[in-house]
């Protein structure tokens, strides 16, 4: 029979406990660490970094540790012990997984901060990584007008060959439309927003959209850019914090800005759950009876 422990205290976490004892599995579910040799420690996904920190010193060797974006320095000496670390999002499958829990997630806070339907409005997706492809089909699919705001060439390419507007950021670029519907944009971050409003177009562009989805984990809406939105667009944010937009300019301009972290735990903990259980069973392989084979 396996031993693990689980810790923080988010429904997602919760769920992980009830399905490892439902497969016989002895569990630890709790907010810090209790002695006790492990099979296996499950540290909470959007918080494992900190909580790593915390208990590194009482890990012990063979025994797995399961997260998201585990300090660096930490694991590597660690696994000079005999430490097993699984990153849960480096795992494809859970990671693509994730990306739509998050998506639909992402969704339902625009809905609720919005005042305006999805349905036939234009939406700009800032990144089309996995979570900005999850997002532009569920949009689409509602209905909204979709544009892709992304840097690489080939996910451009791939975002046009799908049907959606795309936006290209390039350095010292102005808004040039294009036959395909593409357009390019000045690179945006706070520090290289260059004013191209002058002959209207920047504004034009950034003032068409009533809601934004941003998932690049980087300043990409500034001072400048969020100047030119529409008063009643609506900003979502689920990159890593502190997410991609000027918080301090939105407060001070009313502007509907939300940094949403941890959604898939928010809105589908169970869902949420069940990803990172695929991932722990493929690594150690749990029998039905209770046993870690």
């Amino acid at each position: 029979m396996g031993r693990f422990l689980i810790l923080g205290k988010e429904e997602r976490q919760k769920y992980l406990f009830r399905m490892l004892c439902g497969r016989g599995q002895t569990v630890t579910y709790c907010d810090s660490w209790l002695d006790g040799g492990y099979d296996a420690v499950m540290l909470p996904v959007g918080k494992s970094a900190r909580y790593l920190e915390q208990i590194a010193d009482k890990l012990q060797a063979g025994e797995y540790v399961f997260g998201c974006n585990f300090p660096e320095e930490i694991i590597e000496q660690k696994r000079r012990q005999g430490i097993f670390f699984v990153d849960y999002m480096k795992e494809e499958g859970a990671a693509y997984t994730n990306a739509a829990l998050t998506a639909e997630g992402a969704i339902a806070e625009a809905i609720l901060a919005g005042k305006e339907a999805l349905f036939g409005r234009q939406m700009l997706v800032m990144g089309f990584g996995r979570c900005g492809q999850m997002l532009a089909v569920r949009l689409q699919a509602l209905g909204a007008a979709v544009t892709i705001y992304e840097k690489d060439p080939e996910k451009l390419a791939i975002a046009a060959a799908c049907g959606w507007n795309t936006a290209a950021a390039e350095d010292d670029a102005e808004l040039i439309p294009y036959a395909s519907g593409a357009v390019t944009i000045a690179q945006c971050s706070l520090e290289t927003e260059k004013e191209t409003s002058a002959n209207g177009q920047d504004a034009r562009f950034w003032g068409r959209f009533s809601y934004i989805f941003n998932t690049v984990p980087a300043k990409v809406l500034g001072e400048q850019r969020l100047s030119q939105l529409r008063p009643e667009a609506v900003i979502i944010d689920i990159a890593s914090a502190p997410g991609g937009a000027d918080y301090a300019y939105c407060a001070q301009k009313g502007i509907n800005a939300k940094l949403c972290g941890g959604l898939p735990a928010k809105y589908a903990p169970k869902s949420a759950a069940e990803i990172l259980l695929q991932v722990i069973e493929s690594y150690l392989n749990l029998s039905e009876r209770g046993g870690v084979l």
